[in-house]
């Protein structure tokens, strides 16, 4: 028993020592390829913020990015942070093409004057360094997956000058409603590593600590909450006019051409920025800052920012969502407290993390982020903001490939609802798992009549039509026993030569009781 439990000690230090240096390795290379891709995207938007009407270069910069991103190894697209969230979901590797593109096409698209963030390209090198890596080190499945979570989140981190929020991010971001815990210790030594070492190439970051003691907490409370809702409003909106504006502009690819399509979208970007202000194309952190800085905004300065990220996404530009979000609720949260009379600093500062809570599902990692960016004072009325807005969303994302694993307004009279859902799942999950038995039982003869039962209260009713004899028609007494007899020995000789796929078998009731209600 002691010798079990000095063995089991042993164990459990050398895979702390284990993934201490694997997420300090993974963190080191991220936080380089952060700094170089600071550094180049910079340089190229000095080039071209230069020259007064920089962004007319936008109509061949959206062609030139969804052209290379459709023709050069067209197998690899997961080069967003949408598709990286699907390979870590899914447990598959990121090619380092992949992170290639990412790396270089978002500077196309931002140093043009398309509205795109920047730490969609840091987390998805990221998490293809990491997946590259977990190959070298002959990782399982498993191992890897944590690798390319602690890739994302040194990724998020060394962009934003957040390890502990970036940890947090890649953790939650995943799943909502789960948090990854096992990855938790390699999550925080990666993003405060990538960090340090994005730091120490020279990457500047801006805080901006604010002292609210002096708030009066009751009136505070009351507006914070309402500024939650507002937040969460301005979330939904914006997921909202990204689907709407790919819809459109994928009709017009299809209707017309790709050139089309990057053309109009680029053409209105264009016709933004002569109507109101160049500011909100390209990163905008200028603007974020200034307003930070007490200066005032445009009134509608969000609502100008939700339609160029919604146009320069829908035109084929590639980038992150996350530094427009914050763009966007700086502005609502100005303009809120514009409306009502408030400390604009205050609720632009709120603004930022609640709208990110909102969109991206992530309450806890926007709550810190707020303590990291504007001090620890701001902590109770940012906790509050955050999940109100992250409420208000319910199951919608910027992030199409995001895990709901339960439903945020759920209450004690909708049980019934939620098992209906959970049926619902597992009946799709059925449906495809018989699709790809489909395809493989002509190779195997004992597989011709094979196919996994779906739940009761959701087959067909035409089957069960056939199964009963036509009115008039009564078979005869042998007939009816053979017919009987049959199905139960099929049944049996199947249950017994597959019975490796019975884990796959639903049982959706038991008893009549079960069956009624699923029904």
């Amino acid at each position: 028993m002691k010798t079990e439990f000095v063995l089991r000690r042993k164990i459990a230090f050398f895979n702390i020592f284990k993934w201490f240096l694997a997420s300090v390795f993974i963190g080191a290379v991220v936080g380089v390829f952060n700094a170089m891709f600071l550094k180049l995207l910079s340089a190229a938007v000095d080039y071209t913020t230069s020259h007064k009407y920089y962004f007319f270069a936008l109509p061949i910069a959206l062609f030139v990015v969804n052209h290379l991103a459709r023709k050069v190894y067209p197998h690899d697209k997961d080069f967003t942070t949408n598709d990286a969230i699907a390979a870590i979901n899914e447990k598959r590797p990121v090619s380092l093409i992949s992170a290639a593109k990412a790396f270089f096409l978002p500077i196309i698209t931002i140093a043009a004057g398309g509205s795109a963030g920047k730490e969609s390209p840091c987390a998805d090198v990221g998490a293809g360094v990491a997946s590259f890596c977990s190959g070298l080190l002959s990782f399982n499945k498993q191992e890897r997956r944590k690798l390319m979570i602690c890739g994302v989140s040194a990724g998020f981190a060394g962009v934003f000058g957040v390890p502990i929020s970036g940890a947090l991010f890649g953790m939650e971001v995943l799943s909502v409603g789960t948090v990854f815990y096992e990855v938790m210790f390699p999550a925080f030594i990666s993003g405060i590593t990538a960090f340090q070492v994005t730091h120490l190439f020279g990457v500047e970051y801006i805080y901006h600590p604010m002292n609210l003691q002096t708030l009066n907490i009751d009136s505070s409370l009351l507006h914070v909450f309402l500024s939650g809702m507002f937040f969460g409003a301005v979330g939904l909106v914006l997921i909202e006019a990204l689907k709407v504006t790919q819809i459109i502009f994928r009709f017009l690819a299809v209707r017309f051409s790709n050139f089309w399509r990057c053309f109009i979208a680029a053409a209105l970007l264009i016709l933004l920025a002569l109507l109101t202000s160049p500011a909100y194309l390209g990163l905008s952190m200028e603007r974020v800052e200034a307003i930070l800085a007490g200066e005032q905004a445009l009134t509608f300065g969000f609502l100008y920012k939700i339609f160029a990220t919604s146009l320069t996404f829908a035109g084929g530009g590639v980038g992150g969502l996350i530094t427009p979000v914050l763009f966007i609720g700086a502005n609502a949260g100005y303009f809120f407290a514009h409306i009502l009379g408030l400390n604009t600093i205050t609720f632009a500062a709120l603004g930022m993390v609640s709208v990110l809570a909102g969109v991206a599902n992530t309450p806890l990692a926007a709550s810190v982020m707020a303590i990291e960016l504007f001090g620890a004072t701001i902590a109770p009325y940012a906790a509050v903001s955050c999940i109100v807005s992250f409420l208000v969303t319910g199951r919608r994302s910027i992030f199409s490939k995001q895990h709901f694993t339960f439903d945020k307004n759920l209450s004690e009279d909708d049980e019934t609802s939620c098992e209906r859902q959970s049926v619902a799942q597992l009946e799709t999950t059925l449906k495809k798992k018989n699709f790809i038995l489909s395809s493989v039982r002509h190779l195997i003869p004992d597989m011709k009549n094979f196919e996994i039962p779906l739940p009761e209260s959701k087959k067909k009713r035409k089957k069960n039509k056939r199964a009963l004899p036509r009115e008039n028609q009564t078979p005869s007494a042998p007939k009816r026993q053979e017919a009987e007899i049959k199905p139960q020995e099929d049944a049996a000789k199947t249950k017994k030569r597959f019975s490796f796929l019975s884990h796959l078998t639903l049982n959706p009731g038991g008893n009549e009781e079960d069956k009624t209600k699923h029904e």
